[in-house]
């Protein structure tokens, strides 16, 4: 639970933690089949350490980005961005290095810590040349390591002041750059937590996300351990070496966890596993499938969020009788809808666009963030995500509809329908479906499969009104491409864009 005068600073929030946690192992890691160990004196002396390092290459109160993948090197970095008084630029681990040049003049950066994944394409990228590129291992570090470094960091930045740069979307130049204050980006931390006990978490989510980061941060503030996850191809391998009782995951990922445990009818404690609590943040699934992980022991958590808002701000356990419910805002976060619109007022919300005041004035009024999602509310004061305003689709007699509340529907009646995207062509509603067809499966099998998203979709026409009944429903060979959080990139499947279809 959130403690009152928590800290409003990261630094403030670091030396909190350093306290609690002495003593204690806080990290692990996998190195082959070892398990690797990082106690907590290791773990914030290595932040300082590298602190004072950046503070003696000039980098105190800069911009510094951070690049790479889920590591124990690259928190020690991001930390010690905190320590050093500096601002953390989070910065994609996909990124091209016409990109990174790009973006790197865009927000000012005064120098990137890499790591062996992003090194090739940092130094390829051609930055202004004051700009340092540095090694996330400290292998750059030792004319800096000969000199006397500062015993003390005193350089912090203000709770109001700026601490942190993120961007909204992925891998493109035209992301907007978030910025958040000290004092936000410790109340993410310590007010946006999650109230199920749990003893470790696995760290899935990639860093480089304001929610993957505030997670392993809302975890050591709980007194958990922190497995972290750097190669999801070892996902299972990390279940059972490391038993996490606790992990964050995309839907997708979910859902290939859960086949693996009903087709296998295997239970997580059998194959060596321990998990017990699973956060999906945007997951819709059917009573079935929220029941049969239940029988495996198995509690979902719906986690929802806007980054703009401090990352995950709603911990909500999903139950068959109310399987897409986001739950109650809890202590600390304020929500009002307008005009079917979700607003969240929290300390967590952000300053503002990075040098962009004009798309900040569409989103922030008087401390409520407009967040884009559409909402209702029953009589009972649950929530229920009903769409994105921005992906509204208005047909020509007027009438608006939200394909992802048509979506949603599809889900929670077809656990066959693995994703699906929802569109128009003309005037008529459209639904791509990529269904789930296990490994092996001769083509009666496959026909039984679309045979039952048929169903799924006559039975969602029935009890729908005209306008938003689907008229065309089109099978995909191959999964729809995502962005580096799991999400389906709409964008990118325009009526002309989607190939490997077949039509219903």
């Amino acid at each position: 639970m959130a403690e009152k005068n928590n800290p409003d600073t990261m630094g403030r929030v670091l030396e909190l933690l350093e306290q609690r946690l002495a003593g204690r192992r806080v990290i692990r890691y996998m190195a082959g089949t070892e398990v690797m160990e990082v106690s907590a004196e290791e773990f914030f002396d290595r932040i300082r350490k590298r602190a004072c390092v950046l503070t003696a290459r000039g980098l105190g109160g800069k911009h510094i980005g951070i690049m790479g993948r889920n590591s124990c090197e690259w928190l020690v970095n991001f930390c010690a961005i905190f320590r050093a008084g500096a601002v953390g630029v989070l910065l994609d681990r996909e990124l091209d290095p016409e990109v990174i040049a790009e973006l790197a003049v865009r927000v000012n950066l005064a120098a990137i810590l890499y790591d062996h994944s992003t090194e090739e394409r940092v130094l390829q990228a051609d930055v202004p040349r004051m700009l340092q590129k540095i090694a996330m291992d400290g292998s750059g570090d030792g004319e800096y390591l000969r000199r006397d470094l500062p015993a003390a960091l005193e350089c912090e930045p203000g709770p109001e002041e700026m601490a942190c740069i993120f961007f909204t979307s992925g891998t493109t130049v035209k992301s907007k750059a978030v910025m958040m204050s000290a004092r936000a980006m410790a109340a993410s931390v310590c007010t946006n937590v999650n109230s199920r006990h749990f003893e470790a978490l696995l760290a899935v989510m990639p860093f480089h996300h304001l929610a993957g980061f505030v997670t392993v941060m809302n975890a050591l503030y709980l007194g958990a351990e922190v497995c972290i996850a750097e190669d999801l191809k070892y996902f299972y391998r990390y279940l059972t070496y490391m038993k996490p009782d606790y992990a964050f995951l995309v839907p997708s990922m979910l859902q290939m966890l859960a086949r693996k445990l009903k087709n296998g009818g295997l239970y997580g404690s059998r194959l060596g596993w321990n998990l017990k609590l699973i956060d999906c943040g945007g997951a819709v699934f059917c009573a079935e499938f929220l029941q049969m992980l239940l029988d495996h022991g198995i509690t979902i958590m719906q986690g929802y969020g806007a980054s703009e808002a401090g990352g995950i701000g709603f911990f909500w356990e999903m139950t068959p009788d109310r399987p897409d419910t986001i739950g109650k805002p809890p202590a600390g976060l304020e929500v009002k809808i307008i005009d079917g619109e979700m607003f969240l007022r929290s300390e967590s919300v952000m300053m503002g666009y990075y040098d962009d005041p004009e798309e900040t004035a569409k989103v922030l009024h008087d401390g409520w963030y407009a967040t884009g999602d559409l909402c209702r509310e029953d009589e009972e004061g649950y929530l229920y995500l009903t769409g994105r305003r921005k992906n509204l689709i208005i047909l020509s007699n007027g009438e608006n509809v939200s394909p992802e509340e048509i979506e949603t529907k599809l889900k929670l009646c077809c656990e066959d329908i693995e994703e699906i995207m929802v569109g128009v062509e003309g005037s008529l509603i459209t639904a791509h479906v990529f269904p789930h067809v296990p490994p092996g499966s001769s083509e009666s099998g496959m026909e039984r499969i679309r045979n039952e998203v048929r169903r799924a979709v006559e039975q969602y026409n029935d009890q729908s009104p005209v306008y938003k009944q689907v008229r065309k429903l089109y099978f995909l060979d191959k999964p729809f491409t995502k962005n580096t959080a799991g999400k389906i990139i709409r964008k990118s499947y325009d009526r002309g864009n989607i190939d490997d279809r077949s039509g219903s």
